[in-house]
């Protein structure tokens, strides 16, 4: 059979096609999809539905009450217009409020309204029933142990950025060993 006609090996259930089995990347985007639809048809019946990422923004304003948009989108770790994507719709439906300081007139600063508050206590109590649900699989003590080899990954790929990263090539393959040049391979003796 030749390999435009062959099937693509798929993986069973959860697991990924044998290509892409070890690829972390792969598997840490297939977990967070799941999560973020499981998130999303947990929360569907709610009255006032959030994205799991707003979710995250309502419980860092009620920790941090006038905090500054900046300051909010460097604890997420994101850029301020990314942020604003995420704000917008919270405070379309009436649960942040934003406004300018009156110590620097350039920051906004954002706080939580009555019903911002209602939600984002909701969402404190909520997340957690909602994660054991999700990870239903894992023991306790696995579960920790996933929390910390994800916080040593973040780590990981935060020195990795600070570093610059493995750099491609000029055909935008990393520095390949032999086997991935044009260059034929001389035969075994």
């Amino acid at each position: 059979m030749s390999q435009r006609n062959k099937e693509p090996s798929r993986g069973a259930g959860g697991e990924a096609p044998a290509a892409l089995r070890e690829v972390v990347g792969f598997r840490l985007r297939r977990l967070q999809n799941l999560f973020q639809a499981h998130w999303q048809r947990s929360i569907e019946a709610g009255a006032v539905s959030v994205s799991q990422v707003q979710g995250g923004v309502l419980l860092l304003i009620e920790e941090n009450p006038h905090i500054s948009q900046i300051t909010l989108s460097g604890l997420l770790k994101i850029e301020p217009p990314t942020l604003l994507q995420s704000l917008r719709p919270l405070i379309q439906k009436g649960l942040v409020t934003r406004k300018r300081s009156t110590a620097d007139n350039r920051v906004f600063e954002l706080t939580l309204t009555h019903l911002g508050k209602r939600v984002a206590a909701w969402i404190r109590v909520w997340t957690p029933a909602q994660e054991a649900d999700f990870l239903s699989e894992l023991s306790d003590s696995e579960r920790k142990r996933l929390l910390a080899l994800l916080e040593k990954a973040i780590r990981s790929g935060e020195s990795a950025l600070e570093r610059g990263g493995l750099r491609a090539g000029p055909e935008g393959i990393p520095s390949a060993p032999e086997a991935l040049t044009d260059q034929p391979t001389p035969p075994e003796r």
